[in-house]
């Protein structure tokens, strides 16, 4: 049975199938969910304007829109399709877009304005709405996008990471011109008003299409980025990061103002000069600075930030720390050999800007910041002398701004101020005076310098809080003559203090023979007390016998009288009758007959012959007298006469005045 279809048909059948097969899978599309499909249109439809690069709407060419994860069919002839990853924007990271199509910049823009395109996804949309070629200010963040990249050409970045103790200042790149009167461009509005009916906030420079709807200038901006991690756009904001500002202990900052507008000035005219000119004069004028409290205009703020850490824009403002504690100024050399030690930096001192940072550059390459040379000063006679001062000195932090308008910086008032001054002051000082008159007088002199200094910086707003000279060197011939005339002195003050210790030692000496003596000088004292007690009673004593006596005396003598008077009477009758004579005789003969009146001797001598007047009779008598003696003291040995008298004159008691006056007083004869 013959086939009913020719192998020729067949095979052709066959052929023409599998080339329709194979047609039909050309033209097959599966897209998977990583990819984005792309297609290309070969023919079958407009041709795009000249400058257009990017088809749509069924243009020949790149179509705008793109393939979403799918099984899709297209003929082949008519169409392409390129298979992409999705692009994926990394955590901490950015992408930025450039559009290969779209309408021409604006004349003064750098960066295309947002389009919504459900973030550059859609191109055809992004097109559409009005899009422009080139960079764009929309960014892409951390994620997963299906974007079209034969139409958008993307670039990863980092995200701006501000590190603790960062600051981040931010230049903008486009915008509206920065005027020229301007340096820092004020920051843009938040609120919606009549000249910009779309501002709103920018986010800390995150949306920047909201920083240019809100009218924002081109230049650095006033607002800072603090630590953190933030999605800008580097293509409009480029970022700086710096160190934040921190005002130490012991110091204030002044801050000059970059804000606002240029200053505008009135003519001056020149200042004539006085012929005698002083410190007392106007230090601040319009001429040099303006001091400010308003923060927002600019000049020099009148008030200095307290010490602390801040956020300063650098751009924005410009601080100056001034010390406000004890600054210490020092002219010495600890190089000197019989230099004292003193606290002070090495002769070589490390140029570490963070331990001055009230310096700038302009003055951190001064004569080792704050320590000079020794002041080299000339006698009055000839003498060259080194003297080592330290000068400490203090700005009041109210002042600080004053001290920056005029000096600039600190390092400048003490060039231009306290070295000058004191220098001087040292070396006229010592031309008025000997070298040794000014070594000797240094105490005057440190006070002298310090009350001058005190006065003279008043009127540049600086406390002068002290100043000490520490060494003077004088010439090694000077100083031996010197320490030889102290010696001579020394030595004779020796010796006079020597000679001083002797004389107190001979006080000394005296007062304890007078302590060791005070008993027996107070004995004699009570002595003399009781014997002036006993005189005293004595003399009463005997003024008490001599009236007794006197009385008695007196009796005894009326008493005798009387008698006598009565014997008179007696004898004077007797006598009358029987004659004076006999009563003479009669009373003879009485006391004879009483014993009063011996007429024999008791011894009676006689010589053989010759006359008793003679030699005999004086022999005789003193043979009487002898045997007399020895009759009345028979056991007495015999005593010549002077010997009596001196042992009489011994045993004779002394007589006192009283007793004396009443001896004499018996002695005398009665009437």
């Amino acid at each position: 049975m013959r086939s009913l279809v020719d192998p020729v048909t067949l095979f052709l059948i066959v052929i023409a199938i599998l080339v329709l097969v194979i047609f039909l899978a050309d033209g097959l599309f599966l897209i998977h969910e990583n990819q984005v499909g792309i297609l290309t249109k070969k023919m079958g439809g407009r041709r795009m304007p000249a400058g257009q690069v990017i088809a749509r709407h069924g243009q020949i060419g790149v179509q705008a829109a793109t393939l979403v994860p799918g099984l899709y069919w297209r003929m082949p002839v008519v169409w392409t399709i390129a298979k992409v990853p999705i692009v994926e924007v990394p955590e901490y990271h950015i992408a930025t877009v450039e559009s290969i199509d779209g309408r021409a910049l604006p004349s003064g823009r750098l960066l295309g304005d947002e389009v919504d395109s459900n973030q550059f996804q859609d191109a055809e949309r992004f097109l559409d709405g009005g899009g422009v070629k080139g960079p764009q200010v929309g960014i892409l963040r951390p994620g997963k996008y299906r974007i079209n990249t034969l139409a958008f050409v993307l670039a990863i970045k980092n995200a701006t990471w501000i590190e603790a103790q960062k600051v981040g200042t931010v230049t903008a790149q486009d915008g509206h011109p920065l005027p020229s009167k301007l340096i820092v461009a004020p920051p843009p509005p938040v609120a919606p008003s009549e000249p910009h009916p779309r501002a709103r906030s920018h986010n800390y420079f995150q949306d920047g299409q909201a920083f240019l709807d809100s009218g924002g200038y081109r230049g650095p901006q006033q607002d800072t980025l603090q630590p953190g991690t933030y999605y800008v756009n580097p293509l409009l904001f480029d970022v700086t990061v710096g160190d934040v500002m921190e005002v130490p202990p012991g110091f204030v900052a002044v801050l000059r103002s970059n804000l606002g507008e240029e200053l505008e000035r009135s003519d001056i005219h020149p200042t004539p000069i006085s012929d005698t000119p002083d410190f007392d004069q106007t230090v601040h004028s319009a001429v040099e600075t303006l001091l400010t409290s308003d923060r927002n205009k600019r000049g020099i703020w009148r008030n200095p930030i307290a010490p602390g850490k801040y956020n300063l824009n650098r751009v924005a403002f410009t601080a100056y720390l001034v010390p406000t504690s004890a600054i210490m100024v020092d002219w010495a050399s600890s190089e000197h050999p019989s230099a004292p030690e003193m606290s002070r930096p090495s002769a070589t001192p490390s140029k570490d800007r963070s331990d001055y940072p009230y310096l700038t550059d302009p003055t951190a390459a001064g004569a080792q910041f704050f320590r000079f040379g020794q002041l080299k000063v000339t006698s009055k006679d000839g003498f060259q002398l080194e003297v080592d001062v330290r000068m400490v000195i203090r700005i009041l932090p109210e002042n600080a701004a004053f001290i920056i308008a005029r000096f600039g910086s600190v390092f400048n008032l003490i060039q231009q101020i306290v070295h000058p001054l004191i220098d001087s002051s040292f070396r006229n000082n010592a031309g008025e005076k000997k070298a040794l008159e000014f070594v000797q007088s240094r105490t005057q002199l440190q006070q002298e310098a310090l009350e001058k200094a005190r006065k003279e910086f008043a009127f540049y707003y600086v406390e002068a809080q002290n100043l000490l000279i520490s060494y003077i060197a004088v010439d090694p011939t000077l100083l031996a003559t010197q320490t030889q005339k102290e010696i001579a002195m020394q030595e004779q003050a020796q010796y006079q203090e020597q000679a001083r210790a002797e004389e107190q030692r001979i006080a000394v000496q005296e007062k304890t023979a007078r302590a060791n003596m005070q008993p027996e000088v107070v004995k004699a004292a009570l002595q003399v007390e009781i014997n002036e007690n006993t005189a005293k009673a004595a003399v009463k004593q005997a003024e008490g016998v001599r009236d007794s006596t006197k009385i008695k005396a007196d009796g005894d003598a009326a008493a005798i009288r009387r008698v006598g008077e009565a014997q008179a009477d007696a004898y004077h009758a007797q006598a009358d009758v029987i004659g004076s004579e006999r009563v003479a005789l009669v009373r003879v003969m009485e006391q004879v007959a009483e014993g009063k009146v011996k007429i024999t001797p008791d011894t009676l001598l006689t010589s053989g012959a010759g006359d008793a007047s003679g030699a005999a009779g004086l022999f005789s008598a003193y043979l009487a007298t002898l045997l007399n003696q020895r009759s009345t003291n028979p056991a007495k040995p015999y005593v010549s006469r002077e010997e009596a008298d001196f042992e009489s004159a011994l045993n004779q008691p002394s007589e006192s005045p009283e007793s004396m006056a009443l001896t004499a007083g018996k002695d005398k004869p009665k009437r």
